[in-house]
């Protein structure tokens, strides 16, 4: 499978670049690529709420009053959860919601988003990103050359572009990513992806197998 390269000016050239097959041309698993990005947003999950029980609320710790004769109902402690200022009757505690998933798993939910959207026609490659500037123009003329501008972007860059990085970060339907870093999440939650040539190649020898 070969895909068409465009300039880093966003014009089509006559060169092309080989997709292996087993990354780029596998039927999607859809159930995989669920897990996985079922995995990675709860792994985003700080876990960090926090309620105070009974036993962790100060105070409470005389009887408000005796338990005959008042006429009313018993009460052991003013930190009762029934009391305003008393505890949570059923606290909550920091947790973890880290979900692990196989090596093999992870990668071919990659593999399927991938070959989903080479069946989409949604991924386009430039032969390299050549920015002289941090400019955000110069990031948009790009997006516009290609027909990009009015889409949801994931921007794949073989290696740090701080001129790309700076340049794109202003952009709010754009994402910028290092492609040796990338997940299944990434790649899914958008409407195109634009990559250099050398982000293919990471991508088959990433996820070949």
């Amino acid at each position: 499978m070969k895909l068409k390269i465009y300039s880093s000016a966003g014009k089509a050239t006559q060169k092309s670049v080989e997709c292996v097959d087993s990354v780029f041309g596998i039927e999607p698993n859809e159930h995989v690529v669920h897990l996985a990005v079922k995995a990675e947003l709860n792994n985003l999950r700080q876990g960090s709420v926090k309620t105070k029980s009974r036993a962790e609320v100060r105070g409470g710790g005389k009887k408000p009053w005796k338990q005959k004769g008042r006429g009313t109902a018993r009460a052991g402690s003013t930190r009762s959860p029934i009391w305003v200022g008393g505890g949570h009757t059923f606290a909550i505690s920091p947790k973890t919601y880290n979900m692990a998933l196989p090596k093999k798993v992870r990668r071919l939910a990659r593999r399927s988003v991938l070959s989903d959207k080479i069946k989409s026609e949604s991924i386009v490659v430039v032969d390299a990103f050549k920015f002289d500037a941090p400019r955000t123009k110069d990031v948009v003329n790009l997006l516009d050359s290609l027909k990009l501008s009015d889409k949801k972007v994931l921007i794949l860059t073989s290696v740090f572009d701080e001129n790309l990085m700076l340049g794109g970060r202003n952009l709010m339907n754009v994402a910028i990513i290092e492609t040796a870093s990338v997940s299944a999440y990434d790649l899914i939650d958008n409407e195109a992806i634009l990559m250099d040539k050398a982000s293919i190649g990471i991508l088959n020898e990433q996820l070949a197998e």
